[in-house]
Formats: C-alpha cells, structure tokens, sequence
C-alpha cells in the first residue's frame, strides 16, 4: 500500500502538489519505504530557471516587504534603545534604466556615556541568500530587547552603535521571492559585491556571468548606496553576511597573500567565534584564500583600503553537501601543514606517515577546493534551482533558527571583542605617553 501511495505521489503532475506540505508527506512516505532520504526541498516546481514562490516553499521565511515594515514597527517598540528606519534611494541608468532601488538602512544606539565604537553590517548583496536578510532582522529585533540574547544586546549597545543595511538587492530579491533561487545578481546582471571601486575589480562586464562586475566600479545604484554609507559612517566594524560557503573571512578578497595592517588583531576575534559559533567548522583568515580564488571588486576591499581596522565577510551557511570541504579546511589551519602537538613523541618512521596522511589530505582539499571554484561558473540563469536551494539557505523553519540564534550571538560577540581590544590599545596609548611625559621632564 505505501509503495502504492508512493508512486501515485511521484506521478502526480507538479500543478496538483503545489504546497511544501504536500511535497514534504511525500518525502515523508518514500523516507518510510526505502533507505533514501528525502529533502522536503522538492518542492520546488521547475519552470525553466524558476521554482515554487519562496511562501509556498519556505513560508517561515519573512518577505523583504515583511522585514521592512517590521523593522518599521520596532521603531515604536525598540526597548532601551533609539532606532531610526530611513530610505535611501537611487535611480538606475543602466540597462534598468529608470528603475527606482531604495535602501533601507537601520540605526540602532543608545544616547549618552562615552564615545562608542560604530558597527555598519550589510546584508543581501546576493539576492539567492534569502537566509543574511532573515539573520538582519533577527539581530535587530535582539538589539532591540527581543529574543534570549536582549540582555547581553543591551549591554553592547554601552558601548557601539549599529547600522544595518538589512536588504542590499531588493529588486533581485523580489525576484528570487517569485522562485528565481538562483538570482545572485542585481537588475542590471551585476554582482554588487564585484562593483566597489575600480583599483582591484576586473574590467569588462561579463554579461550573463553570475560574478559580473559591470561597466564600471559603482556603476550600480546599490553599490552607489553603500559607498556612501560607508564613506559617512566610518565604522571601526564592518561584516558583510553571505552563505553559500561557510567561513569567517578577512581582506583582502582581490588576491592571495594580501592582507591588511590589522590582520593579526582580526584573527585574534574571529578564533573563538568559529569555536564557539561554528563548532570550530568554520575556517577563518583571507577570503581569497579560503574560497581559493580572487574575488576583486568585493566590498570588505574597499572598506578596508578605507582605514577600518575590523573587516569581515561571514558567510553564515551552506548546505550539508557543501559542507564538508570548509571542515577540512578548518581542520586543516587548526592542525598547521607542517607537525601538530601530536607528533611529539613519534618515531621517525611515524613522523613520515604522519607527515604524508597530511599531504595527502592536502591534496585532496586542494582538488575539493578547485571543484567549489568551478561550481558556479555557469551562466546564472543555466544554474539548477534546486542545487542553489541547497547550498545557500536552510531548508526547515528548525534550522534557519538554529543559525539565526547562533549569528546574532556571535555578532554581539564580535562587538564586545573589538571593545575590548580597543579597551587594551587605549589603556597602552595612555601608558605610553604618560612614559613619554615622564621621560620629557627628566630632560629637563
């Protein structure tokens, strides 16, 4: 009877099951009936390049209209805070010409005490990451007094002050909400997060090409936006949030080996994020380094070359088929390439095979590496959808609030860190000039 109920689900036309629900029973039956697993996932109804609408298939995800006017709300409901919600806006002149893209840009703070640290996060750049829109609104409703981590917000909120661009792609994101999931660039086929100034980006647009850096360095009304945000605040923080891999990674994006002054001190941040945050599954250190290839044009470049001491690319999420290559990874920079703690001891002999099982796992990561630089590299209206539904956003409403919990909480962490290491640096700036004071009157 189950086998029966099961080839009747699988026949039956994608138009007669057109709920997750539906689908999920499915699944639900062929899982009892066989070894197989079955990803509710399959929902998704294949037009083309387009899928099921993302409230028929996710319905637990908010809408960006639905994240915009909650955010609006809480600017009636911001405990112990001050929020202002504004809109900035642009007309594009490309080949969107005449479309109108508004930014909504949040700022949470809290007036009075010393001068505090200012944090800017940006999230969507790519539309398909459904899940970094989704971890904005989760944050700010925390900043503002809502959720398991209000108390340890509030006391942040001593001592930085937040902006938050909760949605950089509207217009893309409308149409990855209409069952585009493979929609990474904007309105006009650029990818934003190639579009920040012309000193590093790659000229000449590739049209068509998902990493698509356009005519120009901001030749897109998005990137116009966030250049200017980012010129007006000045952060000493700045996180811009992905998935689709999952790693912590620092500049510099546009070639590897390239890193700023203020690497070490990222680094010293970032190492127990990933352990407490991501398990320690989640590498950090450069972003070329760590997607194992360059990625010039990219925002954090820009924001770093800018004078910013903390800058971040945090990709929160990728599908457990894409997994297992940044565990490796991680597991591969937390050993070292070359002798661990546990070698000591070991004879000789055990010392060479422990030193080719290493080599060997090396090469393997390098291939895995390679295959994840490919993957991708299709023309983004030719990507399957269901392939992009995996890799970038949890599948289950029980998941997306296990990263969403665990993201917020490691970007308080992040400010309290930075905090502290300001804290430290301060209290050595007053020692060594009160030295020097010192010093000067000897002379005298």
């Amino acid at each position: 009877k189950t086998r029966a109920r099961i080839a009747i689900a699988i026949a039956t036309p994608p138009a007669r099951l057109p709920t997750a629900m539906n689908v999920a029973k499915a699944c639900a039956l062929i899982a009892a009936a066989s070894n197989l697993a079955c990803s509710s996932a399959v929902a998704v109804r294949h037009e083309g390049g387009r899928g099921a609408p993302m409230k028929e298939l996710m319905p637990w995800y908010h809408s960006a209209d639905d994240i915009a006017s909650t955010l609006r709300a809480l600017a009636t409901q911001c405990k112990n805070a001050n929020i202002d919600v504004s809109t900035h806006t642009q007309i594009n002149v490309g080949s969107a010409a005449g479309a109108e893209v508004n930014l909504d840009v949040v700022r949470v703070s809290r007036s009075g005490g010393a001068p505090k640290l200012k944090a800017l996060l940006v999230y969507g750049e790519h539309a398909r990451e459904v899940i970094s829109p989704e971890s904005a609104l989760n944050f700010v409703q925390t900043l503002c007094g809502q959720g398991p981590e209000a108390d340890r917000a509030s006391a942040v909120l001593d001592n930085v002050s937040f902006t938050i661009v909760p949605n950089a792609n509207p217009l893309s994101r409308q149409k990855v909400e209409d069952g585009y999931y493979c929609q990474r660039t904007n309105e006009d086929g650029v990818d934003l997060n190639r579009n920040f100034g012309d000193a590093h980006r790659t000229s000449g647009e590739e049209l068509g090409d998902e990493r698509n850096p356009g005519p120009s360095g901001f030749s897109e009304p998005e990137s116009k936006i966030l250049k200017g945000i980012i010129d007006e605040e000045r952060p000493d923080i700045y996180v811009s949030v992905h998935s689709g891999a999952y790693l912590l990674g620092t500049p510099f994006g546009f070639k590897r080996g390239n890193s700023p002054p203020t690497e070490s001190s990222m680094m010293e941040v970032l190492g127990p994020i990933s352990d407490k945050y991501c398990k320690g599954q989640c590498p950090y250190g450069n972003l070329a380094e760590l997607i194992n290839y360059d990625n010039p044009g990219c925002d954090i470049d820009y924001v770093a070359e800018t004078g910013t001491p903390y800058v971040f690319t945090w990709e929160i999420y990728v599908g457990s088929g894409y997994r297992d290559r940044y565990i490796e990874e991680a597991q591969m920079r937390r050993n070292g390439s070359a002798g661990t703690p546990a070698d000591d001891g070991l004879s000789l002999v055990q010392l060479k095979s422990s030193a080719a099982k290493r080599q060997r796992r090396a090469r393997a990561l390098q291939a895995k590496r390679a295959a994840a630089a490919l993957r991708g590299r299709e023309p983004e209206a030719e990507q399957n959808v269901q392939d992009c539904l995996d890799q970038f956003n949890p599948q289950s409403e029980e998941e997306t609030t296990d990263v969403l919990q665990r993201f917020t909480s490691a970007y308080l962490e992040l400010a309290e860190r930075v905090v502290k290491k300001q804290a430290a640096k301060n209290a050595e700036t007053k020692l060594d000039s009160a030295a020097t004071k010192v010093d000067s009157s000897s002379l005298m």
